[in-house]
């Protein structure tokens, strides 16, 4: 009995920073100090991604301006889309009722999340008939949104492909609302 209150006497001696249940109860709220104070300064330092629309902001909302894509419904814009991520080639048939068609296209490759994995194609004339070629600058993987639209940016299409990318077919076409 005399040893039991010895060792009560001397766990009661020890100093505050080595008693178990300080540290017991401690230790959950330095771990949530540390990560919290590290999740902000990532929240602060780290730049969200770019929308890639014709959106604008209008007080506090936003509108998407959509006059490309009723241009591109009065013209019967279509085009066919054929990429190989495995080769990187890209080859497109341009259809509609162009007076004279462009010698040059934008081709923009967006990835969902990441402004990273983005892509800006320039899609060059082959001749007269319509005919676009261009390459990848990278493979692709997982799901994209592709927007094809002239230097001035009168008109556009704008579609949505999935993997698989070997020879792929896309048929881009105007949004009708």
């Amino acid at each position: 009995m005399n040893n039991e209150k010895d060792l009560d006497a001397i766990e009661a001696a020890k100093p505050w920073y080595k008693q178990p249940w300080l540290w017991f109860i401690l230790t959950p709220l330095i771990a949530v100090f540390i990560y919290g104070t590290s999740f902000l300064y990532l929240s602060i330092v780290t730049m969200d991604g770019v929308v890639k629309e014709d959106y604008f902001r209008k007080v506090r909302s936003y509108e998407i301006n959509d006059a490309p894509n009723q241009k591109a419904l009065a013209l019967q814009m279509r085009a066919d889309l054929k990429l190989d991520s495995t080769t990187g080639d890209i080859q497109m048939q341009l259809k509609g009722n162009l007076d004279t068609l462009p010698k040059e296209l934008t081709l923009d490759i967006v990835h969902p999340t990441h402004q990273q994995y983005d892509q800006s194609i320039t899609l060059r004339a082959l001749g007269s008939a319509g005919i676009y070629s261009g390459s990848l600058q990278n493979t692709l993987k997982g799901k994209r949104y592709l927007y094809l639209a002239p230097a001035a940016e009168d008109w556009s299409l704008r579609a949505e492909v999935l993997p698989p990318y070997e020879q792929k077919l896309v048929k881009m076409a105007p949004q009708e609302q």
